[in-house]
């Protein structure tokens, strides 16, 4: 997720430092070029980065590490050039894309209705989600609760599937009358795999590199508590790989001995050596979840439409009045889950709204861990994703003009095809696309705007 701070402060590690990171070709433009217009801005100023590969909050692990502090130019809007980082192989994959287009968009709607053209997009995304499970009851288990500054913060598990469980925090404000509103918190990718949940919630205890991770990617702030502070129940669950969830050994192979050899559980470095160990081993994860006919990003969003049948089945929680919010590789969560479920009423996308195929022309590796609906782009952009929840779904959509793992054009195109359908639906002031003058990051200004955002729409 973020690789960036705020401005006097941000500064590009000498690692990549990915919040999302692992995606890749698919959508081009589809606004007019005053449509795109509308959303240009931020620093025309090219950065030359110190390593060959800087992503997401991909390297955010070694950003903390050195103390938030790393060495490196300010971080600055993302370098185009014609070849990309895979040089000659780009302009073929991008003629091969243009050639074939997205069948399934809004601009090719033609006389479709408009609910048959969603469920057609719907059914495209589950095809490539690639994972249904059967049905089983929620069977939600509290294991403890506790008293927090506004709010009760439940440790909680619920079943995902046959499979596993999910464990979970639930956080239900102690002002207001309930039934009340309701938003599905996401955490980020970030390359930050050791937390999960915990990124976004406030602790009575907290690990050195998370609190530097918090101030560096969300200005110190925890955001989901803030939420519940303001009236929402708040769900954040831990991610397939992360937190609770993430790799674990009983019999441990020696690459991860050799990884932690020497360190101590409580030091960053030790957290530092985790993240990396696990970073370097997503394409094992998608390659294997991939030979059992399973997608990564297909877990990780069933997961989330299973988040959002727990809040529904809550007495205390209104069932027509649930949103979702998450930062770079949760803003890719928000997304999919706004697209894909009718239940969200508001969303706010945060650091991960482009057009594919625009990312490669960036000359470094930006999202080569990231989880995505392989397959899915040869009819649908991401963007499009998004309008499948429209019009009735109110999306929010919060870039950085100094994101340093997306074009301005890319970033532009995305929100003007996304705002195209909303109009094109009659519902114009049911979207809005910002950008902020920071880099990949969700400042304490961008919060306060995504809060008013589901408080216009949810309440």
């Amino acid at each position: 997720m973020p690789q960036f701070v705020e401005p006097a402060t941000q500064r590009v590690p000498r690692r990549p430092c990915p919040l999302s990171s692992g995606h890749i070709q698919a959508g081009r433009h589809l606004g007019t070029n005053a449509e795109v217009a509308a959303w240009k801005g931020g620093s025309t100023e090219p950065l030359t980065p110190r390593t060959p590969r800087v992503g997401h909050m991909k390297r955010a692990w070694f950003l903390l590490a050195a103390g938030c502090a790393a060495a490196g130019p300010i971080c600055a809007q993302a370098v185009e050039t014609p070849e990309g980082f895979l040089g000659n192989l780009t302009p073929i994959m991008e003629s091969i894309q243009r050639e074939r287009g997205y069948a399934l968009d809004y601009a090719h709607k033609g006389a479709l209705p408009f609910e048959q053209w969603r469920q057609r997009g719907r059914e495209a995304v589950e095809r490539a989600l690639s994972y249904a499970p059967k049905p089983v009851p929620l069977d939600l288990k509290v294991h403890r609760t506790e008293k927090r500054k506004g709010y009760e913060l439940r440790a909680i598990s619920f079943a995902g599937s046959a499979h596993y469980r999910i464990p979970a925090f639930l956080l239900v404000p102690e002002s207001g009358r309930p039934p009340y509103p309701a938003v599905v918190a996401f955490h980020d990718h970030g390359a930050y795999f050791y937390f999960g949940k915990e990124k976004i919630v406030e602790l009575d205890r907290q690990h050195a590199s998370l609190t530097a991770y918090k101030e560096t990617y969300y200005g110190g702030r925890s955001f989901a508590s803030d939420l519940a502070r303001r009236g929402f129940v708040v769900i954040v669950i831990d991610a397939f790989y992360w937190g609770e969830r993430r790799v674990q050994y009983q019999d441990p192979p020696s690459g991860w001995r050799n990884a932690i050899a020497g360190l101590d559980p409580a030091s960053t470095r030790y957290i530092d050596a985790v993240n990396r160990y696990l970073d370097e081993r997503t394409a094992d994860l998608i390659m294997q979840l991939s030979f059992n006919g399973i997608n990564w990003i297909g877990i990780v969003n069933r997961d989330d439409r299973r988040s959002v049948d727990l809040l529904a089945s809550l007495p205390f929680v209104d069932p027509k009045r649930i949103g979702c919010l998450g930062l770079s590789g949760g803003a890719f969560r928000s997304t999919y889950l706004a697209g894909m479920d009718s239940r969200i009423r508001a969303a706010v996308i945060t650091g991960w709204m482009s057009t594919l195929p625009s990312t490669g022309h960036i000359p470094y590796s930006t999202h080569s861990d990231m989880y995505d609906a392989f397959g899915l782009h040869s009819v649908l952009d991401h963007p499009d994703v998004a309008t499948l929840g429209a019009p009735e779904c109110a999306i929010l959509v919060q870039n950085c003009k100094r994101d340093r793992l997306f074009t301005r054009d890319g970033m532009a195109q995305a929100a003007a095809k996304i705002q195209n359908v909303y109009a094109k639906e009659g519902h114009p002031e049911r979207f809005r696309a910002e950008s902020y003058d920071a880099p990949h990051s969700f400042t304490v200004a961008m919060q306060e705007d995504a809060f008013a955002w589901l408080e216009k729409w949810l309440r």
